[in-house]
């Protein structure tokens, strides 16, 4: 054994003889620790894995080491991720009976509105009737728009029918319907013949929200008065339109 030489084994002094783990200039080097060696897969060893719990740990000079936490895994029961959540509760759209009785009513007002319309300006002859039947068509559009979508906007959502059967429309997502889309749901209500209304009542009952060919277009539903409008919180960003079916 040399003359003054460190009795101790090399792997005892840091792995060099001499036993300084230090770099020059005396700082110790990165990833190691006095009287430790600097084996990967442990703990204080740069860039590899096998950090206490997978986390990164905190070293000399503000550096970490280790590995980074796993992600964790996607929300599988979030069947609507990237599309807003809807908050209306589906037994508060079953009010099929009620809408029923209330379409009875809208109809029979609207249309005895707009009768008295048509009957005091079928007046005249000639260019003087065509153009009160012009005015006719008008005043029945505008007559249109008030009653089923400017009344309603007014009224927080409900038709004259729809106030004595505590219903109200709202938009598909919680919120208030606008008055477009409540202009957009009246459309295909000018058809009033017998098939358009069979037509209209299948497809509601087969909707999961009790919706007809008008609310799927404007996105809209039918629920309970007792349902305070309330906006559905986007819960991802760029969330598209939800799935109401």
């Amino acid at each position: 054994m040399p003359q003054g030489g460190d009795p101790r084994l090399p792997h005892e002094t840091g792995g060099q003889a001499g036993g300084s783990p230090q770099q020059p200039g005396g700082e110790p080097r990165q990833g190691t620790t006095t009287g430790q060696p600097n084996v990967p897969g442990q703990a204080g060893a740069p860039g590899q894995e096998g950090a206490p719990g997978g986390q990164w740990q905190d070293g000399p000079q503000g550096q970490s080491y280790g590995t980074p936490p796993p992600a964790g895994p996607a929300d599988q029961s979030d069947a609507m991720r990237g599309r807003p959540i809807s908050p209306v509760n589906e037994a508060d759209t079953r009010v099929t009976g009620r809408r029923t009785v209330q379409y009875i009513i809208d109809a029979i007002i609207y249309g005895i509105v707009a009768g008295l319309i048509s009957w005091a300006l079928d007046r005249g002859t000639g260019g003087v009737h065509a153009f009160l039947v012009f005015v006719t068509v008008v005043l029945d559009v505008i007559l249109y728009l008030i009653y089923w979508a400017w009344i309603p906007y007014r009224q927080n959502g409900q038709t004259v029918g729809m106030m004595p059967m505590n219903i109200r429309i709202i938009s598909a997502d919680g919120g208030p319907a606008s008055f477009l889309q409540l202009a957009v749901r009246s459309v295909l209500l000018v058809l009033f013949s017998p098939l358009s209304v069979l037509v209209g009542f299948i497809v509601m009952l087969s909707s999961r929200y009790r919706q007809r060919t008008g609310d799927h277009m404007a996105k809209t539903m039918v629920v309970k008065a007792r349902v305070q409008p309330e906006p559905a919180q986007r819960t991802y960003a760029g969330a598209g339109q939800a799935d109401y079916r």
